[in-house]
């Protein structure tokens, strides 16, 4: 779109009110197309991070309850995710390995961390031991905009950190999933974390991206924890690299989809 009020540069010496009126005008027209395309570029981002990954969560009849989970050789059908990174490190991180079913009423979801020094919080505070030691994270969000979100923090020992929280990180450590249940196990390699959360929670929760509840918008996560002196060294892992300069994953741009599949 042009408007064409002044013919040339030297034309910005105007001549008339009506002149002045009609350049006035264009400068208004001009910056509130500005304004219009930011916001619109703006938006267009967070959707594209938002959409950039996609993990698929696979259809289980084999899976009842949490111990049957534990079972190894009901992973095999799950999809295996392995691409996590360190955001923001130099340098490889180690293993870490997911995967997800589902089952006509839960989600089922098991992590395998590698890990030599795995790092256990003494505090007397629940929440704050979990803060405290190594652990693996799932965040779900209800949109893109995290308002709100919610997030299960799980230890080694299969203790649990949840919260309910706003963009941005306006967060509510008081609340508690109604459903979660996770099992903890420390290996030779590091540690198995394995839990479940009911289908009918998430619902309850508006966390379905679409009418077919199928789509959920997630973030999955590691804090790696090494002892050091003076304090204990702290590094995070994702599957997803946040736009961030430093260590955040309370943004829109850490989540991906989970798709459930049959």
């Amino acid at each position: 779109m042009k408007f064409n009020f002044l013919k040339n540069h030297n034309d910005f010496v105007i001549k008339t009110p009506l002149m002045l009126f009609a350049h006035y005008k264009t400068d208004k027209v001009r910056q509130g197309m500005k304004l219009t395309t930011l916001f619109a570029a703006t938006t267009l981002l967070v959707t594209a991070s938002v959409a950039a990954k996609e993990y698929p969560i696979h259809h289980t009849a084999q899976i009842k309850s949490l111990d049957d989970a534990q079972k190894a050789a009901v992973w095999e059908q799950a999809e295996v995710l392995t691409d996590f990174v360190y955001p923001w490190e130099n340098e490889a991180p180690p293993k870490t390995d997911f995967r997800a079913l589902w089952s006509d009423n839960a989600l089922y979801f098991r992590f395998i961390a590698d890990d030599k020094d795995i790092q256990l919080g003494q505090n007397a505070d629940k929440d704050q031991a979990v803060l405290d030691s190594d652990r693996v994270e799932l965040f779900f969000a209800t949109s893109p905009e995290l308002k709100p979100y919610y997030t299960a923090e799980m230890d080694p020992s299969g203790r649990t950190f949840d919260a309910k929280a706003n963009f941005y990180r306006e967060v509510d450590p008081s609340w508690n999933w109604q459903t979660l249940k996770t099992v903890g196990q420390i290996t030779p390699e590091g540690y198995v974390l394995t839990g479940k959360i009911d289908l009918d929670e998430l619902t309850q929760l508006n966390l379905w991206q679409d009418s077919d509840k199928k789509t959920l918008m997630c973030a999955i996560l590691r804090g790696e924890f090494s002892a050091g002196e003076p304090k204990q060294v702290r590094k995070w892992i994702s599957w997803i690299k946040p736009d961030s300069v430093k260590p955040d994953f309370h943004i829109p741009s850490a989540f991906g989809s989970c798709k459930l599949v049959k």
